[in-house]
C-alpha cells in the first residue's frame, strides 16, 4: 500500500507541474500576442496601418492602434511604450531623430513608395518605413517576421482607402480588403 502511494503522490505532483507549466507558458504567451502600433493621421498611414494590424490579427495578435506624430512615434518606440510603425518617413523628414533614437529600433525599410496625396505632406525622396523597437525580437519573434516581411502595393491602399470612405472605419475596410485577396492575395505576409 505505501508503494501505491508513493507512486499515486509522484503522479499528482508531476500533473500539478505540467499544469503549473502550461499556465506560466499561456500567460507569456498571451502577453507577447500584444502588439501597440502607432500611426500617422492621413488616409494612406491609416490604410497602411490598419493593414498591418489586419495581418497580426490574423496570426492571433491583440492590436492597439494609436495616432501620433512622427517625432512622438520615435520617442514612444525608443522608449518601448509602442512596438511598431509601419509609417516613418525617412530619410530626410526623420533626420532629426536617427542619431538621438535609433539605437534601440530596427528599420526593415518601406513597404511601399508613399502615394500622391502624400508626396504634398513629405519630402519627395522619402518612404514610410517599418520601423520596429528592438526589444520586440525576443518578446514576440512571429510578429516580427510577418512586420519584416509585409509588402503591398498602391492599389492595395488605394482599395482600402476607398473602402473607409463608405464605411468610416479602417479597421472594417482593411479586414474587408485583406477577406476578399484570400490566401494568394497581393500582400506578402
Amino acid at each position: 500500500m505505501p508503494l501505491f502511494i508513493h507512486q499515486a503522490a509522484r503522479r499528482f505532483t508531476q500533473i500539478v507541474l505540467l499544469l503549473f507549466g502550461l499556465l506560466l507558458a499561456a500567460c507569456s504567451d498571451s502577453s507577447a500576442k500584444d502588439i501597440h502600433l502607432l500611426t500617422g493621421a492621413n488616409p494612406a498611414e491609416l490604410a497602411r496601418t490598419h493593414l498591418a494590424s489586419a495581418v497580426l490579427k490574423q496570426h492571433g495578435f491583440i492590436v492597439t492602434i494609436e495616432e501620433a506624430r512622427l517625432g512622438q512615434i520615435w520617442q514612444r518606440l525608443w522608449a518601448g511604450k509602442a512596438d511598431a510603425s509601419v509609417v516613418v518617413w525617412l530619410p530626410e523628414a526623420s533626420a532629426p531623430f536617427v542619431e538621438r533614437f535609433f539605437d534601440r529600433l530596427d528599420d526593415f525599410g518601406p513597404k511601399d513608395n508613399g502615394l500622391a496625396e502624400e508626396r504634398e505632406i513629405w519630402p519627395a525622396n522619402d518612404k514610410p518605413h517599418t520601423v520596429v523597437r528592438r526589444s520586440l525580437e525576443q518578446e514576440s519573434p512571429e510578429a516580427v517576421v510577418i512586420l519584416r516581411n509585409l509588402h503591398w502595393q498602391p492599389q492595395d491602399l488605394e482599395q482600402i482607402m476607398a473602402s473607409w470612405q463608405q464605411s468610416q472605419n479602417w479597421t472594417l475596410a482593411a479586414e474587408s480588403w485583406l477577406a476578399e485577396q484570400g490566401p494568394s492575395g497581393s500582400l506578402k505576409p
